[in-house]
């Protein structure tokens, strides 16, 4: 009895991003031009940067004053944010995964966590689709997928999706919870679900 349930166990893959912008106040970039420069590039690949870009923290129109920053900010899709104390704690495992480029944020340094460790094990065929052709539950091929922990991106969603499968979970959750890290996320992939209706 016991074989029959391998073969339905799936691998499981977590998405890893900042916290809801509901709690913290994300951050913007100061500067369009430094947006369109493509030095904030999320498709995967090393970046270099000749100067520190500027980020502001976003106020919300309206008011005075923003939310609070946590250690670990919204800033872009398919990167995250974060402050010195969430790097030290976090770099020593993420620096297998990518690079930490220092952006300046009123004179106090944040972390742009760029993931280049790229690879292809979306299976397209069997994800679910929008109409538009983009992708809105990845399927995987599992024998492509990394047994050891870590933090990884598909070609196909590079730009916005940064992955995590189940040791790079576990490794994670320690981290953030032994140095009380706010901000970050490790949530289970697909559309959010959806609220059942009321009977009436």
């Amino acid at each position: 009895m016991t074989t029959s349930t391998t073969e339905v166990m799936e691998v499981k893959v977590w998405e890893l991003k900042s916290g809801s912008v509901n709690d913290y106040a994300p951050l913007v970039f100061a500067s369009d031009k430094d947006v369109e420069s493509g030095m904030f590039d999320t498709s995967g690949a090393s970046l270099s940067w000749s100067k520190k870009p500027k980020v502001e923290v976003f106020v919300e129109p309206g008011k005075k004053k923003p939310k609070p920053l946590a250690d670990v900010s919204a800033l872009t899709p398919g990167a995250l944010a974060m402050n010195d104390r969430a790097k030290a704690a976090l770099e020593p495992f993420l620096s297998r995964f990518g690079q930490f480029l220092e952006m300046d944020c009123a004179g106090e340094p944040r972390w742009f966590y760029n993931v280049t460790n790229v690879i292809p094990c979306i299976d397209e065929a069997r994800s679910a689709k929008r109409p538009s052709g983009s992708i809105v539950k990845e399927a995987f091929f599992e024998d492509r997928l990394p047994v050891s922990a870590a933090v990884f991106k598909d070609p196909l969603t590079a730009a916005a999706v940064l992955y995590v499968n189940e040791a790079g979970k576990a490794a994670l959750e320690t981290i953030i919870a032994e140095a009380a890290i706010v901000g970050m996320a490790l949530v289970e992939l697909g559309p959010p679900p959806k609220k059942p209706r009321p009977r009436g």
